[in-house]
């Protein structure tokens, strides 16, 4: 069953190009507002250092408009995987709806954000220059094992958890921990940790060979045309490379959304 869910799921992420492409052109905006941010900061050094940093508050303001945009297509993803069968004849959902999915996105990221709390508040507290002056580092060290143990446990729990709030469409169903539990606890800790961990893996090796086929290649069309040393022909270059590996992470992303959704078994009522 595991090998059919990657299965469906790799076949999945590829489904739908008009998709990939807008979910890609939505995680490139967010490095492209990053670039032009950052360019400004170099070029105006003459500026105000608390202005330039103050500056800062629009382009990280304007990061989440993306960001909750592609969390929503998760989310849609999410909610048509639930209910959807492995195999079956599920739909890769349209990029459209905006409004709802940057609602919908705003979901899931308070639920990531909530989630991982406690482990950066404990991160935070037992870091403190004083604790750790008294302790001799102690407090710190294991201030951040406990955090890494915690948010390892939460990261796993978290996704079932927005898998459960997609599935019902109510943002309270991601911290029904009863109800979670029982769901872990019918797939299998152990067998929900290997599917995970495999999940990863392949992500992983996803990113990775169609990242490294992209290089190989912008590295040949550099080297074969390597007498066009024009600037903006260069840029086009680096903003080309950039958008496929936008495009990369999003086919990933759906891979590992479309995965999740369907290893999720809801409780029956």
């Amino acid at each position: 069953m595991i090998l059919d869910i990657y299965n469906d799921s790799i076949k999945y992420s590829i489904k739908n190009s008009k998709s990939i492409f807008y979910l890609g052109l939505t995680l490139f905006s967010t490095f492209i507002i990053w670039m032009v941010y950052l360019l400004m900061f170099i070029n105006y050094q003459d500026v105000n250092l608390n202005i330039r940093l103050g500056s800062s508050i629009i382009p990280f303001i304007l990061l989440f408009i993306p960001l909750f945009l592609f969390l929503g297509y998760e989310y849609k993803i999410l909610k048509i995987s639930t209910h959807g069968m492995i195999n079956g004849t599920d739909k890769v959902p349209e990029f459209n709806n905006l409004k709802e999915m940057l609602i919908n996105g705003a979901k899931i990221f308070c639920v990531k954000f909530i989630y991982f709390i406690i482990p950066t508040a404990i991160l935070a507290i037992t870091n403190i220059n004083y604790l750790n002056h008294i302790s001799g580092g102690v407090i710190g060290t294991i201030g951040a094992i406990i955090a890494l143990i915690l948010g390892i446990i939460l990261y796993f729990i978290s996704s079932l958890s927005t898998a459960n709030m997609a599935n019902y469409d109510n943002f309270k169903k991601a911290f029904d921990m009863k109800e979670i539990k029982e769901i872990i606890q019918n797939i299998g800790i152990i067998r929900y940790i290997l599917f995970y961990i495999g999940l990863l893996i392949i992500e992983f090796l996803i990113v990775f060979i169609l990242s490294t086929i992209v290089m190989i290649a912008m590295m040949l069309i550099g080297t074969t045309i390597s007498s066009i040393a024009a600037q903006p022909f260069w840029w086009a270059v680096f903003i080309i490379t950039n958008f496929i590996f936008c495009v990369i992470i999003a086919i990933a992303e759906i891979f590992r959304t479309r995965g999740i959704g369907l290893i999720y078994e809801p409780i029956e009522e």
